[in-house]
């Protein structure tokens, strides 16, 4: 308990050192249970199948896909897009998907560039 006859400085100090305590036992506890979170999500992904020997680890990971198994409306969406962007007319010769590494690099810079841009409204 708190004597009343004590430094109230001293009681602040005491009262300050025990909620900074309690606090931090707290934020360990949770990094704990996220962390054992984290680890149990890891034990129930699938595994990557292995290559085997006929398959080179080389083939990039893009892939092409011909125009006319795409969607008429995304072929249309992304040449307003790029219309919007580059300010002259063009044409969508292919579209080809890839798989975004969560680079945190490189999300920066396309942030600057997109933020070099002026748009006009």
């Amino acid at each position: 308990m708190i004597d009343p006859n004590a430094d109230p400085l001293l009681t602040a100090l005491q009262i300050t050192i025990t909620g900074i305590s309690i606090v931090f036992v707290v934020l360990a506890i949770v990094a704990m249970t996220l962390g054992a979170l984290s680890a149990s999500q890891r034990l129930f992904q699938p595994k990557a199948p292995a290559l085997s020997a006929t398959q080179s680890t080389a083939q990039p990971t893009t892939q092409s896909v011909a125009a006319d198994q795409l969607d008429p409306q995304l072929i249309a969406i992304l040449t307003a897009a790029a219309v919007a962007a580059l300010d002259q007319p063009v044409r969508v010769l292919r579209v080809r998907y890839h798989r975004q590494l969560p680079v945190v690099w490189a999300r920066l810079g396309r942030v600057s560039v997109l933020a070099a841009r002026q748009l006009r409204r």
